[in-house]
């Protein structure tokens, strides 16, 4: 091996070590408290936990913009986009009983 092939190697070495100690961007992450505590949470469109469940345990997301469903049964459901900064965001929703 020449002395440029050597240092090629060199150079694609410290190249590697370099991306692969990168820092990871912290995550956004959502704590959500509804009334009724047993309201369903939809991110994007996904199913993304129970509020009571979301409540005590907080979940990762990607920081950015997200839409946000909250749906419980005998009530009318709620949507809100949301720009989850990285760290924890809490959301307190009430949604409204669907009359009889």
């Amino acid at each position: 091996m020449g002395v440029r092939s050597a240092a090629l190697v060199l150079v694609l070495a410290a190249c590697g070590c370099a991306k692969s100690g990168t820092i990871a961007a912290e995550p956004a992450r959502l704590k959500v408290i509804t009334s009724p505590p047993n309201a369903s949470v939809y991110v994007d469109g996904h199913y993304f936990g129970r509020a009571t469940v979301l409540t005590a345990e907080p979940k990762a997301l990607v920081p950015g913009i997200h839409l946000m469903t909250i749906q419980a049964e005998d009530h009318f459901p709620h949507d809100m986009e949301l720009d989850l900064p990285p760290g924890e965001t809490t959301i307190t929703i009430t949604l409204r009983p669907i009359p009889p």
